[in-house]
């Protein structure tokens, strides 16, 4: 019995800063360069972009381009792609014109792509975004095989000036409350209330129990999408910890660099460094009741040698 044809979506991106390793050949033998654009445009405007792509197998490679609509998907960076009708208020797929619909390369072949996008008069404001994919065509299986096809693309994310509303907040901004001992996870979860994109930038201060600044972390930057809650993690990379911590977040978003601000607080304390606390504590408590012990002993000598009594 022949499987029904299976669609392996390796559509790998993250709607942050650029990471090195998309600029690596990825397994499904295509090189996409950049992996996402972030665009801005009036209405009316016509922009003309280019992909550089790169075919890392040793066949030739036959490759369908399809532009469809994406919207987040869950807190931590992934895309949902919106085959047919989708969301008209962010939609970019119906502006965008890919300059062909089949594109083959040759083993090892690079080759520049072009698209074009066309603003309409009437756009509306805010966040567009769209992915154009390059799919392969599935082979035709054998008998108890899978028909195997494989989609990678890039991100484009457009802003169209006008009435834009940049409007987040934080949701939750913590670490483990007590930790043994570093490096610290430093967790942010930032909601998008606005029409449009935002990228919050800024820094994690660190300070101590007595308020003096001892350490200062870049925040991980990351694009929040519209209607959506994007989570980070930023790590404090210190390992040899002791003590009352506090992480104060100091950030801004938007084109008006709109403030962002939380704190949280963490204990750090490896179970050998509790045990020696607790130890010399015990032992400054036992010094400090024989020196009152003694002091008592030799006011009652004195008294008796005085006295008599």
């Amino acid at each position: 019995m022949t499987l029904p044809p299976l669609i392996l979506i390796t559509f790998i991106f993250q709607l942050i800063s650029p990471s090195p390793l998309l600029a690596q050949p990825n397994t499904q033998g295509l090189t996409i360069i950049p992996p996402r654009f972030e665009l801005q445009a009036n209405p009316g405007d016509n922009l003309s972009e280019t992909i550089k792509l790169r075919n890392d197998t040793d066949l030739p490679v036959s490759y369908e381009v399809i532009v469809e609509d994406f919207t987040s998907s869950g807190e931590e960076g992934g895309v949902y792609l919106e085959e047919g009708e989708s969301d008209q208020a962010f939609s970019l797929a119906q502006w965008l014109t890919p300059a062909v619909d089949e594109i083959v390369l040759q083993p090892r072949q690079e080759q520049t792509f072009r698209y074009t996008i066309t603003v309409p008069k009437a756009a509306e404001p805010g966040g567009h975004y769209a992915s154009v994919l390059f799919v392969t065509t599935p082979e035709v299986a054998q008998p108890g095989a899978a028909n195997v096809a494989t989609r990678i693309g890039a991100l484009v994310l457009l802003r169209i000036s006008g009435n834009v509303t940049e409007t987040a907040k934080i949701e939750t901004f913590s670490a483990p409350a007590y930790l043994k001992s570093g490096p610290v996870p430093l967790t942010l979860r930032v909601q998008n209330q606005g029409n449009v994109h935002v990228q919050p930038k800024g820094t994690i201060i660190i300070t101590d129990l007595f308020g003096r600044k001892v350490d200062e972390v870049p925040l991980r930057n990351a694009n929040v999408l519209p209607s959506a809650i994007r989570k980070t993690e930023t790590t404090w990379d210190k390992v040899n910890l002791l003590g009352r911590y506090t992480a104060t977040l100091v950030a801004t978003y938007g084109q008006q660099n709109l403030p962002l601000t939380a704190a949280t607080r963490f204990t750090v304390a490896s179970p050998t460094a509790v045990i020696l606390l607790v130890v010399a504590g015990l032992a400054l408590l036992f010094f400090v009741i024989s020196l009152f012990s003694g002091r008592s002993r030799l006011r009652q000598a004195l008294k008796t040698f005085v006295t008599g009594k």
